[in-house]
C-alpha cells in the first residue's frame, strides 16, 4: 500500500495571509522544513486562515494565536532549525506568491514540505513542477511522465491532494474534454491559465 513517507509528530506551523487584490486573501502555511500548505481567492481572511490550517492538518501540525510578521497576518510561534524558521520561510513563500500575481513571476522556489504525501503524490507533484509557466498538459502526459501510462485515475487522485497550490501548478493539468477540475473551481483555474498567458503575452 502507498503511505506517507514518514508519519511526523505535532511540529509547530506558520501561517500567513494576506490580501492581493484581485485575487482576494491569499495564503501559506509553513514547517521549519518548508511549505506544507497554499491557497488563495477567499473573500476574508478567516476563510483563507481556515483553509491553510486544514490544509496542514494531514502533515499533522499545530498553530497557535495570530501574530504578526512583515506586515502579513500570522498564526504560530517561532521555531528556528539552522537559520530557517517557519516564520522566514512563510515570509518568502507569501512574496513569491505577491509576486506570481501582481509582477508575473514565474519560477516559485520557495522550499516545500511534501513529507506527508505518499511516494506516488511525491512523484505526481515532482513532475507537475515541472510543467512551465503558461504551459498545459495532460493526465495521460503527467502518467506517461512518470512511466505508468495506465495511471491516469491516480494521477487525478494525486493532483486534486495537491494542498501546494501555485507552488506545486496543478491547474496546468486540463481534462481531454475540458478545462479539468481544480479545488478553487473551475472558473478560478481559467484565470490562473488566463493570467499566465497574458504575462508570456508580454515577453
Amino acid at each position: 500500500m502507498d503511505r506517507p513517507a514518514i508519519n511526523q509528530s505535532f511540529q509547530e506551523l506558520a501561517i500567513v495571509a494576506r490580501r492581493i487584490d484581485p485575487w482576494g486573501w491569499c495564503g501559506v502555511s509553513s514547517t521549519e522544513v518548508g511549505l506544507v500548505g497554499a491557497s488563495f481567492a477567499h473573500n476574508s481572511e478567516p476563510a483563507c486562515l481556515d483553509a491553510l490550517r486544514a490544509a496542514s492538518t494531514g502533515a499533522r501540525h499545530r498553530s497557535r494565536g495570530a501574530q504578526r510578521l512583515r506586515g502579513h497576518r500570522v498564526s504560530s510561534t517561532s521555531v528556528v532549525a539552522a537559520g530557517r524558521s517557519a516564520y522566514h520561510i512563510a515570509g518568502n513563500g507569501i512574496e513569491q506568491l505577491w509576486e506570481y500575481f501582481v509582477t508575473g513571476r514565474q519560477r516559485l522556489d520557495a522550499p516545500l514540505d511534501t513529507r506527508a504525501g505518499t511516494d506516488f503524490q511525491r512523484t505526481t507533484w515532482d513532475v507537475l513542477r515541472d510543467i512551465a509557466f503558461g504551459e498545459t498538459r495532460s493526465y495521460g502526459w503527467a502518467a506517461n511522465a512518470i512511466q505508468n501510462p495506465e495511471a491516469t485515475q491516480a494521477i487525478g487522485t494525486a493532483v486534486g491532494s495537491n494542498q501546494l497550490l501555485i507552488f506545486i501548478p496543478c491547474h496546468r493539468i486540463v481534462g481531454a474534454r475540458g478545462i479539468g477540475g481544480y479545488s478553487r473551481g473551475a472558473e478560478i483555474k481559467r484565470r490562473l491559465l488566463d493570467h499566465e498567458r497574458t504575462v508570456k503575452k508580454r515577453e
